[in-house]
């Protein structure tokens, strides 16, 4: 039997740690010299899995594609092989086109046309919550992100009216924001024209182009994006990051006064009408037809309608009553639910297959703090050593801050694999009981209740006539579309024939 390999390590820092690549093809190969597969072609990636496209990936479905008589794909674990849903998508399609096996040794699991429709699914899953785990790790940038803001640095690309620059302080890279001399002064302008009260947005567009403001690409700066400008208070010297308003470091381009005095305009011209109750599913629904905001209207005294503005002229979309929405709604809830005997299937597949990850997080936070524990003593008996005068002060100075830049690091990268280890099981379980549970909680609540619900799992909504078409939050679509693969779901619906 012919059979290609697999081996990845998701990090350089894991491949030096013992999860290397030559421990996965030893243990692959000696699988296969004893169980009988002829071993044609081995693959290896050293890199994350974060976005499909993995280059050793892609050439080994091209490959399984081409040569058919090759039939079996030998990887240690499920999250070596994939962690994300499209690669999972890839290879069920040569699993059932091609009657493809997939051995994952460790695991001691086939994944063929012929397993069950539950162990297919707890191979998707443990993919996709592994996927998971990649976006977790991704959080710990944003806390990077975080700390300079609270530094006062913008963490993000420079505004229009503002560039990013950088300078060197001791051994480090500080990045900070400068006033473009180019655009600012045009800003400035907008600012000021706008707080009359005498311009349209339209217009100030107009003006803005004439006197030769233009995007970073070149291009025309849109009314949306004057709209934005005006509205963002990094112009004044602070700025918003994960909703919370920071004192930056950055000049401002206008005063706090002129800034006030826009945002008292965009008031007075654009004041919301008063309603006299508030529709729970509005704010969550556009118009599929012509992208207008959805609303609602009570008829007849009682009864709740929800329909497209018509800000854009008539668009023929349907209105759609209240309860006939909240069913579509419970429908849509229910395609990310899990039952309860496959729940705890994953919550033990889970836990099995990230051992190793725990272990690894383990071992790295032991020789961490080994380096800081030196690092530490270090530090101790250098200043002993200054007070006694067996140092200089000038020798003293310079290994202080380099020990203190290294222990910093060091500290950092400990609570990088703490919250790695803990985030990965904690988060994955809470987001598989939320999906568990969700239907049941959506019809037990107020139509407000359901809403927030909605809100949680749904980042926005397209309404086409009565139909609700949803785009779920990450990680829900992604469960979404893996409870959506027929071969995927839990055995009781695995026997619906052709037509079902």
């Amino acid at each position: 039997m012919k059979t290609v390999i697999y081996a990845r390590v998701s990090s350089k820092e894991q491949e030096q740690e013992g999860y290397s690549i030559p421990s996965q093809l030893k243990l692959l190969n000696d699988y296969a010299l004893k169980n009988g597969y002829k071993v044609v072609k081995e693959f290896i990636d050293v890199e994350t899995a974060k976005r499909a496209g993995r280059e050793n990936f892609n050439l080994m479905i091209e490959f399984l594609k081409k040569d058919t008589d090759t039939k079996t794909i030998l990887c240690e674990k499920t999250d070596r092989l994939s962690r994300n849903f499209r690669d999972i998508a890839i290879l069920d399609d040569l699993v059932n086109q091609q009657s493809l096996s997939i051995i994952l040794v460790k695991e001691n699991t086939t994944i063929s046309r012929d397993s069950k429709s539950h162990e297919k699914f707890i191979f998707g899953i443990k993919a996709l919550m592994a996927k998971n785990y990649i976006d977790n790790l991704s959080e710990e940038t944003r806390k990077g992100m975080l700390e300079k803001a609270e530094q006062g640095i913008f963490p993000s690309a420079a505004p229009l009216g503002y560039t990013n620059c950088e300078a060197k302080n001791g051994g480090k890279v500080m990045k900070y924001l400068e006033i473009d001399e180019q655009r600012a002064p045009i800003l400035q302008k907008v600012f000021r024209m706008y707080a009359t009260g005498d311009y349209s947005l339209a217009l100030l567009t107009k003006q803005s182009y004439e006197e030769g403001l233009r995007n970073k690409r070149g291009g025309k700066v849109g009314k949306a994006a004057i709209h934005n400008i005006l509205h963002n208070p990094i112009y004044y010297g602070t700025f918003r990051w994960y909703g919370k308003l920071y004192q930056g470091s950055h000049p401002a381009l206008v005063s706090k006064g002129l800034f006030d005095a826009v945002q008292e305009a965009f008031e007075a011209l654009n004041r919301p009408k008063q309603t006299k109750r508030h529709f729970a599913y509005t704010g969550l629904m556009v118009c599929a037809k012509c992208g207008c905001a959805i609303t609602a209207e009570i008829k007849k005294g009682k009864y709740t309608y929800y329909h497209c503005t018509g800000f854009k002229g008539k668009c023929g979309n349907s209105w759609v009553p209240e309860k006939v929405l909240e069913e579509k709604f419970a429908d849509i809830v229910k395609k990310i639910h899990i039952d309860d005997d496959i729940l705890e299937s994953i919550k033990k597949a889970l836990l099995s297959s990230h051992s190793e990850e725990i272990e690894f997080h383990k071992k790295r936070i032991g020789i961490l703090n080994a380096q800081k524990t030196k690092l530490e003593n270090r530090l101790h008996q250098i200043y002993i050593d200054k007070i006694d005068a067996k140092v200089s002060e000038e020798f003293f100075d310079e290994m202080t801050d380099k020990w203190q830049e290294e222990l910093s690091q060091i500290k950092e990268q400990i609570g990088r694999h703490e919250n790695s280890d803990s985030n990965y099981l904690s988060q994955g379980v809470h987001i598989l009981e939320l999906c568990n549970k969700a239907h049941r909680l959506y019809l037990q609540q107020t139509p407000l209740k359901r809403a927030k619900l909605l809100h949680y799992i749904l980042s926005n909504c397209t309404l086409d006539n009565t139909t609700p078409c949803p785009t779920y939050r990450k990680p829900f679509d992604i469960i979404a579309k893996g409870l959506s693969r027929s071969n995927w779901l839990p055995l009781e619906d695995s026997n619906l024939g052709p037509g079902g």
